[in-house]
């Protein structure tokens, strides 16, 4: 989804039935294709889908400040020497929304002192706190995650790490290597400008009953990687892909 220039709005009070059908506005899409050789579909990877909508990235991350639940943390020290899938997300944007829940069940599944999945809110439009978030990962059945933000609401991650010329896309899902460098990107599923603009005035437009919300709130798979390329790509770094590579 291509980033939308809006004001901050009020303190967020997230609906549970508008996060949900946000969700189902996008569930079940594929990430795009990658432009040019992927950096990790090689090896046990080399048929992965998912491994394949890599791309190259800046290799360096930014110095970024972040702010969970226990205070401030600096990004480097999050890593600790393991592989670490990163999901850049807004709360606007609903194709990060979808993903998160798979995201979740991968950790549980394979996080382990080798591999984690480490989701980062950047470039929210809403003044969103560790409290709020946290209450938006217990309705995507994603508690198993810290809430981390960006300091004073900043958006430093999407703006270096997600920029394709002169625009920025999220989903955008960063792979870090043992050795806290960069190895590539995965932009995930994208929206039109219409519907993009939709969701980010209004989501309650796009509320209503809709079976995919049951789906939801069900805990169903609604991304490709809660799906067999997840599994394998996920599997994969828990055994120490990276490091082998």
């Amino acid at each position: 989804m291509k980033a939308i220039e809006r004001g901050i709005a009020a303190p967020c009070l997230l609906d549970r039935r508008t996060v949900l059908a946000g969700m189902a506005a996008i569930a079940s899409v594929s990430p795009a294709a990658a432009e040019g050789d992927s950096p990790v579909a090689h090896g046990v990877l080399a048929q992965n889908p998912l491994a394949l909508a890599f791309e190259s990235a800046p290799p360096d991350l930014p110095y970024v400040t972040l702010v969970g639940p226990n205070g401030e943390h600096d990004l480097a020290d999050l890593l600790n020497g393991r592989t670490v899938l990163m999901p850049l997300w807004a709360e606007w944007c609903a194709p990060c929304l979808s993903e998160i829940p798979d995201f979740a069940r991968l950790q549980t599944k394979y996080g382990n002192s080798k591999f984690a999945v480490i989701p980062i809110l950047t470039g929210t439009q809403k003044q969103m706190t560790p409290q709020v978030i946290g209450e938006l990962f217990t309705f995507l059945h994603a508690g198993i995650f810290e809430p981390l933000i960006e300091k004073h609401l900043g958006g430093k991650l999407m703006q270096t790490m997600a920029r394709r010329g002169r625009e920025m896309y999220i989903p955008c899902n960063l792979l870090i290597g043992p050795d806290g460098r960069v190895v590539g990107r995965e932009i995930g599923a994208q929206r039109d400008d219409q519907q993009n603009q939709m969701l980010a005035a209004d989501p309650k437009q796009i509320r209503g009953e809709n079976p995919q919300i049951a789906r939801a709130e069900a805990g169903d798979v609604l991304s490709l990687w809660g799906k067999a390329p997840g599994e394998e790509f996920a599997a994969a770094m828990a055994d120490g892909f990276l490091a082998q590579s």
